[in-house]
């Protein structure tokens, strides 16, 4: 719509100026979990979302850079103290010529202290939760029942508890929200419930996110409504991580917002689309769309129709597909 269109114009020219003003160099530091960490799962290992947002910032600022600090398989509690990274992710990176994950002695990745030890950091880009919630499936396939084990766990708490020690470090923090697993996948592989059971999830958990957001006045990227579910491409080498394709997608909104969002100032925002048309050809086009977090948010229905229209118009783009729901 008309709205739409002059949002999207609004942020193509604020990005192009912000391109052209670009002196700050921006150190821009990875945490979580495999989303961000993705290197294992795609095609060509080598570029991983550390390597395309470095080479991305570097096109702005020659002095800028990232740090991955993010170990797949990671949880809220792994990221507030510590995880040894999986010997298999650990050998695949000595294989491929990767960065070694920065292990202590003892064999562990301490994020925390990692980060306040590094350089002048001046961004982090945090995606956690999927894992704490793949930990609630194993007891239970009911909807009710893995929201009621994951609140009781203390998943909230404890997530806003990390957000609030990561901003005393670096306040300037890029959350990401989980997306949903390739439709296909559901509930076949990796022990997932039915589509519609993760999909209603997503929609629980969507406060967690945006109520600290907004109250740290935070970016948001949403994968939820930024991934496409039904297409192949989105994921990597199995359908619950990215793809090449797709992390091209998280490091070119983290620049987006890198360059765009006034940390501090600005109120909360949630970010959906692709900063770029992947195929050139705008068959899989999602426009790139910044909405304030406000008080409408608060109405769980507002979201969960936006992600079914989204889920939707994706099973149009990729075709036929067989759909498990």
């Amino acid at each position: 719509d008309y709205q739409s269109m002059a949002e999207e114009n609004k942020i193509t020219k604020k990005v192009e100026e912000n391109k052209l003003n670009s002196k700050t160099d921006i150190h821009a530091v990875l945490m979580g979990d495999s989303v961000l960490d993705t290197f294992y799962w795609l095609s060509d290992k080598r570029r991983d979302v550390r390597f395309e947002l470095d080479r991305l910032l570097k096109e702005d600022n020659k002095n800028s850079k990232c740090t991955n600090l993010a170990v797949d398989e990671s949880t809220i509690y792994n990221v507030m103290y510590s995880i040894i990274p999986n010997r298999g992710y650990v050998r695949s990176r000595a294989w491929n010529n990767l960065e070694a994950y920065p292990v202590d002695r003892d064999g562990f990745v301490k994020p925390l202290p990692l980060l306040r030890n590094l350089k002048d950091p001046t961004h982090v880009i945090l995606s956690i939760g999927g894992n704490d919630a793949r930990a609630a499936f194993a007891s239970s396939f009911d909807l009710e029942g893995i929201y009621k084990r994951m609140v009781d766990k203390g998943i909230i708490f404890a997530f806003e508890t990390l957000i609030t020690q990561l901003t005393k470090i670096v306040p300037n923090i890029i959350l990401v929200i989980v997306y949903h697993p390739l439709i296909t996948s559901c509930p076949i592989i990796h022990m997932l419930p039915k589509a519609s059971v993760i999909s209603e999830l997503i929609v629980r958990f969507i406060p967690m996110f945006l109520d600290v957001a907004k109250k740290f006045k935070l970016p948001v990227i949403d994968l939820a409504r930024t991934f496409n579910p039904h297409d192949s491409r989105d994921y990597g080498t199995t359908p619950i991580e990215p793809s090449n394709r797709s992390g091209l997608y998280i490091a070119e909104m983290a620049r987006h917002i890198i360059h765009t969002f006034d940390f501090g100032k600005e109120d909360a925002k949630i970010y959906t689309g692709l900063v770029s048309d992947p195929d050139g050809n705008k068959s899989n086009w999602r426009p790139l769309r910044a909405e304030v977090i406000d008080e409408s948010f608060k109405d769980l229905e507002k979201y969960r129709t936006s992600l079914q229209k989204h889920m939707e118009e994706g099973r149009l783009r990729a075709g036929n597909t067989c759909v498990i729901s």
